[in-house]
């Protein structure tokens, strides 16, 4: 078990135990969560886990974590157990917290908020140690970005090109990209007769 995962069971506990120190009229009873929203909690803890342990293994290989070099679009991550861990610590910890923005009607507030301090928290400890994620969704896209655009799609109520979605973040380890982000553009439709103008030589 890692440190975190220690600590984060021991918070578990302190508050179970703090239930039992009040009267019993004012105890707070456990969630109750049905089948499926159990099934979508275990889902989304298991990628925050699955990240830990990828964490847990860069950690283990310093030396490959520290000489990795900016990936280029369209490539995974350079060659190393090292930063391939991070990579993917990184990508499941985002995921997740991806899935309980997207299916945040699945749970009540206040459980939705105990497992999103719960993902939060790991992205902190990640954070900690040097890794920071990014995603992009609304910012201004140009193709002198360090992103790859997978999908340019044309929105009427635009003006500029901007990021409709990212599909993978950016993952920085202590300064240095080790993965490129992936993203969906949005951009002001194209007036066909530029087009025309473009491709017909005078």
């Amino acid at each position: 078990m890692t440190q975190h995962a220690r600590h984060r069971a021991r918070g578990r506990l302190g508050a179970a135990l703090g239930q039992w120190r009040q009267p019993p009229e004012f105890r707070l009873p456990p969630p109750q969560l049905d089948p499926a929203q159990t099934a979508w909690v275990a889902e989304v803890l298991a990628e925050v886990e699955a990240a830990e342990a990828l964490a847990a293994a860069a950690a283990a290989s310093p030396a490959d974590a520290g000489t990795d070099t900016a990936v280029t679009a369209g490539s995974t991550a350079p060659d190393g157990a090292g930063t391939g861990a991070l990579v993917g610590a990184a990508t499941g910890i985002w995921r997740a917290l991806r899935k309980l923005d997207q299916d945040a009607g699945k749970l009540s507030a206040a459980d939705l908020r105990q497992v999103r301090l719960q993902v939060r928290a790991s992205r902190q400890a990640l954070a900690d140690d040097g890794l920071e994620i990014q995603e992009h969704d609304g910012e201004p896209f140009d193709t002198g970005l360090s992103l790859e655009a997978l999908v340019f799609q044309e929105n009427p109520e635009l003006t500029r090109e901007v990021v409709l979605e990212t599909v993978r973040p950016s993952v920085y380890f202590r300064g240095r990209r080790i993965q490129m982000g992936q993203v969906i553009v949005g951009r002001p439709p194209q007036d066909p007769g530029d087009e025309t103008t473009k491709e017909t030589p005078e």
